[in-house]
Parts: C-alpha cells; structure tokens; sequence
C-alpha cells in the first residue's frame, strides 16, 4: 500500500500556522495483491465519502461474492460464469485473478442500478465490466490486467462474456511468453467446472496449435479519427474447450497525426 499525504492551512481563520501534523489517507491499490475481490477500487483508489457510501449500499452484495468465493475454493459450490449469477461467476474469477470494479462506473460496475427510460424499459443493467489483475505480481508487471465485460439476461444469469488480454499471445511462442499475456488465468477460470486440472501448458498449445492455425485475417480498414487511422482484424473459428466456445479476436493498426505514428493493437476473447 501507498500511503498519501496531505494537508491543509486555513490561514489565519484556524490558526496563526500550519504546524499541527497533517491527516493521513490511505491510497490501497489492486496492483500485487492476492486473487481475490476487491470492490470499487479500480486499479487505485483513496478512501472518499462517495466510495464509503457505495460499500455501505452493496455490503450484502460484497459479502455474498466473498462467501461465494470461499464456498469454492472449498469444493462447495462449482465454479462458472456462463448459465450462472454474476455473483457465482465473479467469484470463479476471483479464484485465479485480483478482481475489482470501479464504483465510479455507476451504469456498469457490480452493482449497477437499473435505470429505465420513459416506457418502462432498462437502458442498462445488462452488461456490467469489472478488471482482473495477475495475483501477487510486481513493479510493472503488477500494473497489467484483464477487462471483462459480462452480458446479463434480464434474469441475470451470464450468458457472455468479453476478455480483453492484457497482451496478445498472437506473438507468444515460449512459455513464458504465455504467461505474460494471462490467457491462461481467464480459459482456467471459465472452465474449472469440467477441466478443474487444465495446465498452463495444455492452455498455451491449445492456443498455439488449435487457436492460432484457424485464425484468418479480415479487409484493412481505413478512417479518420484525429488523425488517418488503419487497422487489420484477425479472426479465429469459434472453438470449443472444456464445454465452453472461445473466439478470439485480435487488431492491429496504427494511427497517422501528423507526421507521428502510433501503433496500437489487442486481443480479446468470446466465450460462450
């Protein structure tokens, strides 16, 4: 943890200086901690009367996927995210990633309130994103993360889901390579209900060999957006792993401002 500090001087108004010890904030960071869930953080937080009041509204709700998490890992309860609650799949995560959301993200975190329009209709609610970081990692390697995206029914089981790797193993071919890029941490996770022994190498040559072969590259496409921007996508055949159906999806491009280039580029996965 990082600890900030801060103080203040109300002039003469107070007092005749500002000698008296300033107060301390706590600033915690998701970064390096143990897989788990760490509600309304973000990848960094300070303590404020509106994140106070979000953890005091959803505390049932917090506890319940803490509960859920230890009800797992114990054998208790299956893991899974397609077909199950949000809480269930939540906690599956957690097993294997440093899970947060951010409570700012009002329309989208964990515990989003539905809002609806003039007809009675929810113009939200049925998608929710949350971040999963690497457990226990350091320095900048800490700093990386998956962003899930989860589709909701109106019941509120999963019936989707996004993951947007940290990395793109499109470029992996050693081990550790893979690691790197924490596909292996999102397959095992959504899977562990069928496949609670997949291996990190089994993860990395079913990508290698299976994913990778059966990937084709879609038209290059051009527009302008600050700048002249093109792009290349790259397809993979929907496949199937553990019960569970994989795509995965990845871009590369670059963007034209000036006489600056700035590449850009990422893989995400569907699964269904």
């Amino acid at each position: 943890m990082r600890t900030v500090w801060f103080g203040f001087c109300l002039g003469t108004l107070v007092c005749a200086s500002c000698a008296a010890p300033a107060p301390r904030v706590e600033a915690v960071s998701t970064y390096g901690q143990p897989a788990g869930y760490y509600p309304g953080r973000g990848d960094d937080f300070v303590t404020t009367p509106e994140l106070t009041a979000w953890l005091a509204k959803n505390q049932a709700g917090i506890d319940e996927i803490q509960h859920r998490i230890v009800e797992i890992s114990e054998g208790i309860r299956a893991p899974g995210c397609i077909g199950e609650d949000k809480s269930t799949c939540v906690a599956t995560l957690a097993q294997k990633l440093a899970i947060t959301d951010k409570y700012v993200l009002k329309d989208m975190n964990i515990f989003a309130e539905t809002k609806y329009d003039v007809n009675g209709k929810p113009v939200n609610g049925s998608k929710i994103t949350f971040d999963g970081f690497a457990p226990n990692a350091k320095g900048d390697y800490a700093r990386r993360h998956t962003t899930f995206i989860l589709t909701l029914e109106p019941g509120g089981r999963v019936s989707g889901m996004e993951a947007h790797l940290p990395k793109d193993p499109t470029f992996a071919r050693t081990q550790d390579e893979y690691d790197a890029t924490d596909v292996y941490e999102t397959v095992s996770a959504v899977t562990a209900k069928t496949c609670p022994t997949l291996s990190r190498a089994e993860v990395a040559k079913w990508v290698e060999n299976t994913i990778m072969p059966n990937s084709r590259f879609g038209p290059k496409k051009h527009w302008e957006d600050e700048g002249r921007v093109s792009a290349t996508d790259r397809f993979s055949r929907k496949t199937t792993l553990c019960g569970r159906t994989f795509q995965f999806h990845s871009v590369w491009g670059k963007q034209q401002v000036g006489f600056q280039s700035e590449p850009f580029g990422g893989m995400s996965i569907e699964i269904q």
